[in-house]
């Protein structure tokens, strides 16, 4: 499970004390060098055989061989955020470079100081592509996101969005004409349900972020991009009160009083109902952009991957989620220099598309074409207003986040809350957890 990236929101203004911290953090990158000048160590968020780690481990050994700069990589897995964030403010920083999702990246480096300004990498060449800088191709709204009161504490290789998957053979019809609203989007659970005789919609609601995405996509399609957050952080509790906001929130309580979910996904064990859809045994799944890679060694022959993005809501507008996975360097690292020259050679357009032709994933390189199984995905990126996943929440806020909202949310995807009980609970553990941690 990759997750998404979601984002938790990037596009705010840094606290003072946020910026006091960054540039105490950029002050200390002319910590000493570690022994072996030519060796640089990375920690990677990847499992070695992954596709991605694939694509990397090759582009490290021919920067060996082009630079002469040894790379060791230590394959670290989805936590590597957590494991290295306790050596940061040490002399001995175990990683010179480190990539990971955004969201772990900024709540690892970025409140703490101890990320590197990458603002350099994005002004060097790119090694095999004459005059072109870093900067230069990745598309200005990822870099948007990758920054904080004008420090730039990522360089981001991947995109990831949420979207609507289904099988296109088996739903040409979904495939010739998605759902633009919430009314058609109902119409076709209906159409779905009575042909299958069971609810079309796939989720294992033991995942919460799964669970969370139903939730937030709803209310920010009907409040728009920022809501959520708001509502979040407002210590009063009083934009839960927004009749708006339970509006939004009866959309799933219709879903699941309807029975639009497969039957057993609330006592599912991840990954049970998503593999049961990529059998056929469910229509739709709200998932990342991962779905694909993630779900093919289950899928039925002539599985086509599709989708679309969640529907329209009150304010008629279509926005995007996006999340960014991509690279960052301690402050303190020994060999930041050797480091900001390897991220610039795998942004290199020719090294950089095999994360979409092997690894199946969107870059942010808009001249590198998108895999085929993603095409959709890149259509709404094209055209949509974009905004950070789960609406910056759980960036900023993971603490309120995974305490506050998660446990209540799931009662309600899985009919144990109703949405007026949802609305006043999550408004109550608000309120107490900022009299706590406000």
């Amino acid at each position: 499970m990759n997750g998404s990236l979601p984002s938790r929101a990037l596009r705010a203004t840094v606290t003072a004390a946020v910026a006091g911290a960054l540039v105490l953090g950029l002050a200390a990158c002319g910590a000493p060098a570690k022994d072996g000048a030519d060796e640089l160590v990375y920690w990677s968020m990847w499992k070695a055989g992954e596709p991605q780690a694939k694509v990397l481990e090759s582009v490290i050994a021919s920067f060996t061989e082009e630079t002469g700069v040894k790379v060791k990589v230590e394959w670290k897995g989805r936590d590597v955020a957590k494991q290295l964030a306790p050596t940061l403010n040490t002399r001995n920083v175990p990683a010179d470079l480190v990539d990971s999702a955004d969201r772990f990246v900024k709540s690892t480096f970025v409140a703490t100081g101890q990320g590197l300004d990458l603002s350099k990498v994005y002004d060097l060449e790119i090694p095999g592509e004459p005059g072109k800088k870093v900067g230069d191709v990745i598309d200005a709204k990822y870099r948007a996101y990758a920054t904080t009161g004008g420090t730039s504490w990522l360089v981001p290789y991947e995109v990831l969005a949420e979207q609507i998957w289904y099988d296109g053979n088996a739903l040409k019809d979904v495939a010739g004409a998605p759902p633009q609203t919430w009314n058609d989007f109902v119409a076709l659970l209906d159409k779905r349900k009575a042909a299958r005789g069971d609810g079309p919609l796939a989720l294992d609601a033991d995942i919460a972020d799964y669970s969370a995405f139903w939730t937030y996509h709803a209310i920010l399609r009907d409040l728009g991009p920022g809501a959520f957050g708001a509502a979040a952080t407002d210590k009063t509790g009083a934009k839960f009160d927004d009749p708006r906001f339970l509006t939004a929130v009866r959309k799933i309580e219709q879903l699941v009083k309807g029975g639009y979910f497969v039957t057993g996904y609330d006592g599912s064990k991840f990954p049970a109902i998503q593999q049961k859809w990529a059998t056929g045994g469910a229509d739709f799944l709200l998932l990342g952009t991962f779905a694909p890679s993630e779900t093919k060694p289950s899928a039925k022959e002539g599985f086509e991957y599709r989708s679309f993005p969640f529907p329209k809501g009150a304010t008629g507008q279509q926005t995007q989620e996006i999340s960014l996975i991509g690279f960052a360097i301690p402050a303190r690292a020994g060999h930041a220099e050797q480091a900001q020259k390897f991220i610039a050679y795998f942004m290199n357009k020719q090294r950089l598309s095999r994360i979409a032709s092997e690894a199946n994933n969107i870059t942010p390189r808009a001249d590198i074409e998108v895999p085929a199984v993603l095409a959709d995905v890149k259509k709404t990126l094209d055209t949509a207003e974009t905004h950070a996943a789960l609406d910056g929440v759980k960036m900023d806020h993971a603490d309120w986040y995974t305490k506050v909202f998660q446990p209540v949310n799931t009662e309600l995807l899985t009919g144990k809350a109703t949405a007026a009980e949802f609305v006043a609970r999550l408004k109550a553990a608000s309120v107490d957890f900022w009299k706590l941690n406000g």
